[in-house]
């Protein structure tokens, strides 16, 4: 990311300059002093970061640059400055310069830009004129947004693509905000969820965060405040998703544990009408742990998880079931397939450094995730029973 600071105190410079190339490694900055310097400059800059008053202007550098489309942040000890409505609202964000916290707050904003390019966001509002407002303010912070004019095309497009974050108004024709978020809630758990509404009845925006929703806003809100919200919100679940991942993966393979299947994996089961699940134990571990000692055997499921994390598909899920057995999940799979996923493994540890085999049991019937593992698990006994290197779908 291309930078141009634009400021007239040479100790502002050097260090707004210094502390976001050493905290940022993508950025890149330059500096000018005057309104007459940045006359000179090729405007190709993918930000500025600009002083209101300059020795040779007052704000018309700024003004400039916003009427030239350009991407602004505000710097500045005016007050006053944020009485001007018409100029907070084209500006990506203002800092003030009083304290040290300025520079935290503006890497923060600044990182947040970069991530921003990869949200995807669902704004939900049956009002035309405050949808567009609203897309209008997050496409300026480089979100990509969605919109739909009611919780029934909402449902929809959340079918179809992968959203990140949710903004729903809760009043709506039909179906409405607090209806849409129980099904979101039930469908796609960790989806955030910002309320946007008018409704003067606080109870249901009590109501709306107790079934789910992660904040609200009442309407008429200021750009500020959605963008303060929504930046906040989305650096919670950043942090919230690196936490959970570490819970959720098996310190020694790196997939999936028995915390992620025992509260996520139901959840993307019943998404799917058809899918399998299989269960791989790997043949005579305690033999290998016995033989070669633990670390050895370590090696082996290491390997063996690796062979299978580079042979399933990227719908596909792995999990670690127990000591030396891995479930694998399929979505929109038959057994039939996957047994040839299956097969594939098997392959694939042929080529390896260990010599090791596994058994497995493949399931596609049964009522509910519970039922399925049940099924693939007997079958799994069974090619365990019947000599082992075996894989049973019946």
């Amino acid at each position: 990311m291309n930078i141009l600071i634009i400021e007239d105190s040479k100790i502002y410079q050097k260090v707004i300059k210094n502390k976001i190339e050493d905290s940022l490694f993508f950025a890149k900055c330059d500096i000018v002093s005057s309104y007459k310097e940045l006359k000179t400059v090729n405007k190709n800059y993918d930000l500025y970061i600009c002083d209101y008053f300059l020795g040779d202007s007052e704000g018309e550098h700024v003004y400039e640059l916003l009427n030239e489309n350009k991407d602004v942040i505000l710097l500045t000890k005016n007050d006053n400055l944020f009485e001007n409505q018409e100029l907070m609202n084209k500006l990506l964000d203002y800092v003030i310069k009083d304290n040290d916290y300025m520079f935290d707050y503006l890497i923060k904003f600044i990182r947040r830009l970069k991530k921003n390019r990869y949200i995807k966001i669902l704004v939900v509002e049956d009002s035309l004129s405050i949808r567009k407002l609203e897309k209008k303010i997050l496409e300026k912070l480089k979100f990509s947004v969605l919109e739909a004019k009611d919780a029934n095309e909402a449902v929809e497009i959340l079918k179809k693509e992968d959203i990140d974050l949710l903004i729903t108004d809760l009043i709506m024709p039909d179906m409405n905000g607090v209806e849409l978020i129980k099904y979101v809630k039930k469908n796609y758990d960790n989806l955030p969820i910002i309320v946007v509404s008018s409704a003067e009845d606080n109870k249901l925006f009590i109501k709306s965060i107790k079934l789910g929703a992660n904040d609200f806003i009442k309407k008429p809100f200021k750009k500020d405040e959605l963008v303060i919200r929504v930046n906040n919100l989305l650096e919670f679940f950043d942090t919230f998703k690196k936490i959970n991942e570490k819970l959720q993966k098996d310190a020694l393979t790196d997939v999936y544990n028995r915390h992620f299947l025992e509260n996520h994996l139901d959840t993307i089961f019943n998404k799917y009408d058809k899918k399998s699940i299989a269960i791989l134990d790997i043949d005579f571990f305690k033999k290998i742990n016995d033989t070669y000692g633990h670390q050895k055997g370590d090696e082996i499921l290491k390997d063996f998880a690796n062979k299978i994390k580079n042979t399933i598909r990227k719908s596909d899920i792995v999990i670690r079931y127990g000591g030396e057995e891995f479930l694998i999940f399929m979505p929109n799979t038959s057994k039939e397939e996957a047994m040839i996923v299956l097969l594939k493994i098997k392959n694939a540890i042929k080529n390896s450094e260990f010599n090791y085999t596994f058994s497995a049991g493949i399931a596609n019937e049964g009522k509910n995730l519970s039922e399925m593992i049940k099924i693939a698990d007997e079958r799994l006994y069974k090619s365990k029973n019947s000599g082992r290197d075996k894989i049973t779908i019946k």
